[in-house]
């Protein structure tokens, strides 16, 4: 693999972070197996303004600011985005359950999205991390992937993409499934209140924000 080019948005050198499986790999939800390379995308980070994204993909970074931002009710644009410089993405890493859940390519930290913004001519208004809602999932989710060997196990089974056959194993799936029903309650009574100390602390799993002009 070749060195990571210099950070879309500060110019800042990029580092390894993580390998993970490519969406659509054969007969695995989670990490990759051994003997899977060909399955792992790698993951790099830039410890300057905090953003990671995947190590081959080039950046458009019009593109990536439109992904960001959608249009609220009142005919206005919004941006609500996971927050990589979150508490519960330092806790769970590559079990993060929102890792692959970004809008765009890039997952974006506070500082990150500014700089996103101001490469576009925009600026955003002061961040607000909500105390409900996703991010609470979310930090549910993260710490269940502790106790299961399919990171986002509930998640997925509830979305279709994750059956027994496509699992790593049966007795795998089931472990997961008889985890997460028992776990569940006892990982809540921590990551509810964890999650509203994290939004407190301006550290809150997702970023809410609006643009304007410059």
């Amino acid at each position: 693999m070749s060195e990571p080019g210099p950070c879309p948005l500060c110019g800042q050198p990029l580092y390894g972070w993580l390998a993970l499986p490519r969406q659509g790999a054969e007969a695995t939800v989670g990490m990759p197996l051994p003997g899977e390379p060909e399955a792992e995308r790698v993951m790099v980070r830039c410890e300057s303004c905090g953003i990671a994204l995947e190590d081959d993909r080039e950046v458009d970074l019009v593109a990536e600011w439109e992904a960001v931002c959608t249009a609220d009710e009142r005919g206005g644009r919004r941006i609500a985005i996971p927050n990589r410089a979150s508490l519960q993405a330092w806790i769970g890493t590559e079990g993060w359950a929102a890792i692959d859940l970004s809008a765009g390519r890039l997952l974006l930290t506070p500082r990150g999205l500014e700089l996103l913004a101001e490469h576009n001519g925009q600026r955003i208004e002061r961040p607000r991390y909500p105390r409900w809602g996703r991010p609470q999932w979310w930090m549910w989710q993260t710490l269940l992937n502790g106790l299961t060997f399919h990171p986002n196990f509930a998640r997925e089974v509830r979305a279709g993409s994750l059956r027994p056959s496509s699992s790593r194993g049966r007795l795998h799936f089931a472990a997961d499934a008889v985890a997460s029903v028992l776990a569940a309650p006892l990982v809540a009574v921590v990551s509810i209140p964890l999650e509203l100390l994290a939004a407190l602390a301006g550290r809150g799993g997702e970023l809410r924000t609006a643009p304007r002009p410059r």
